[in-house]
């Protein structure tokens, strides 16, 4: 397709390709509300790939956080690539995963041994012994499991 201007008929074809595709109902409520939010930045105008960027820009200028920017990028492009214009496409923003949590998030001392004491106080001693492990080791409440008594006298647990 040379030009693309996004028309009413040409969201509802796509409505349709991705009932087809059984995509879930969220799925498409959302892609139809990415693409009409873009259809109104676009106008009647002929989309170009400079109109897409400067999309992309001002959803960035607006402080929407980066992943709902990608999530909007991503439902855009697959209405591109639908109407058979790829060279439309745009990419995503890069983000930098947080492997450790700020700060703010961490318990302090004072914090953490309040948690020991209510938890001793209320004689949950599982939940002590947990807590202890949780904080003392850093792993996840998901790796508890891994916490058995035949780890506890190997010394090692394997996760």
């Amino acid at each position: 397709m040379d030009e693309l201007i996004i028309t009413k008929e040409k969201i509802d074809e796509f409505r349709n390709y991705l009932r087809l595709e059984e995509k879930s109902e969220n799925t498409i409520e959302k892609y139809m509300r990415d693409i009409n939010v873009f259809r109104k930045y676009a106008g009647i105008q002929v989309v170009t790939k400079e109109l897409a960027i400067a999309y992309k820009e001002n959803l960035l200028s607006n402080e929407y956080a980066v992943r709902s920017v990608n999530s909007m990028i991503a439902s855009i492009n697959s209405f591109f690539t639908f109407v058979g214009c790829e060279n439309l496409k745009i990419k995503t923003i890069k983000e930098q995963r947080q492997i450790f949590c700020s700060e703010e998030k961490e318990l302090t001392k004072e914090e953490y041994e309040r948690l020991l004491s209510a938890a001793e106080s209320r004689g949950n001693k599982r939940l002590n012994l947990t807590l202890q492990t949780i904080c003392g080791t850093g792993i996840r409440v998901s790796e508890l499991k891994f916490i058995t008594v035949e780890a506890v006298k190997k010394g090692e647990a394997f996760v």
